[in-house]
């Protein structure tokens, strides 16, 4: 199937191809079936119509059953084989049982015996046109189904992220306060220990990795402004204190 065929299965445009090797009904068919929303395109037997549908394809077939060369029986498996979804109509004024059961088998929607009326035809393009449509409509739905689908699935990835961000920095935040509070505790049983400055430069550039940590996480959107300035006053606070 080629790009255009795909746009097709999109669009409200129907295409119709028409083999008759009958001049003047071949003319009436397109006159009669033609409207705004139909491409229709006519060909004067099976042997012309068979590399129409092998380029591109249609959405409905009318053919005629019996024409020199290849016949609506041939066209009938070449469509479906190539378009499953095409729906074609076979019309003949050689009708028999057998043909019809063959036709019926090979997939015909339907088999119009010669001579017909030309609304008997017109329902029954119509009923396919519909049909057609609502298939378009149910493949439309089930593709916004399936992106909506994906993008509830990225949102839920970006939140888990997201939160697990904030309960990281929560933690950071926790253990910060602790170890502060067994500082002070210390302080006050023992005297300081030489090592002392190096301990206090170590804690306070704790607070200043998770303040950057947390810029960051709002420059890529894990954070709204609100929970950024939250953060930032705890991490600010903590940070005084050690200075």
């Amino acid at each position: 199937m080629t790009a255009k065929d795909s746009l097709l299965l999109t669009s409200d445009i129907i295409r119709i191809l028409i083999a008759e090797d009958d001049d003047s009904l071949r003319e009436i068919l397109q006159e009669f079936l033609t409207n705004p929303q139909r491409v229709i395109e006519i060909y004067k037997n099976g042997e012309e119509a068979l590399p129409a549908l092998e380029k591109s394809m249609y959405d409905i077939l009318v053919t005629d059953l019996v024409m020199p060369g290849v016949d609506g029986l041939q066209i009938l498996r070449e469509a479906k084989g190539r378009y499953p979804d095409c729906v074609v109509i076979i019309i003949t004024g050689y009708a028999s049982l057998d043909t019809a059961i063959q036709a019926i088998r090979g997939g015909a929607y339907d088999y119009i015996r010669k001579p017909f009326k030309l609304d008997e035809l017109g329902v029954v393009v119509n009923n396919a046109c519909e049909r057609i449509n609502l298939v378009r409509e149910n493949r439309r739905l089930f593709q916004r189904l399936k992106e909506t689908t994906e993008e509830v699935g990225h949102l839920r990835e970006n939140w888990e992220r997201h939160l697990a961000n904030i309960l990281d920095i929560c933690c950071m935040i926790s253990n910060e306060q602790k170890n502060s509070e067994m500082e002070i505790t210390l302080k006050q049983i023992n005297p300081v220990p030489p090592d002392y400055d190096l301990k206090e430069k170590e804690l306070q550039e704790k607070p200043l990795e998770s303040l950057e940590r947390l810029i960051q996480m709002r420059r890529e959107g894990f954070i709204n402004e609100d929970e950024f300035l939250s953060l930032k006053k705890v991490l600010l606070q903590r940070l005084n204190k050690l200075i």
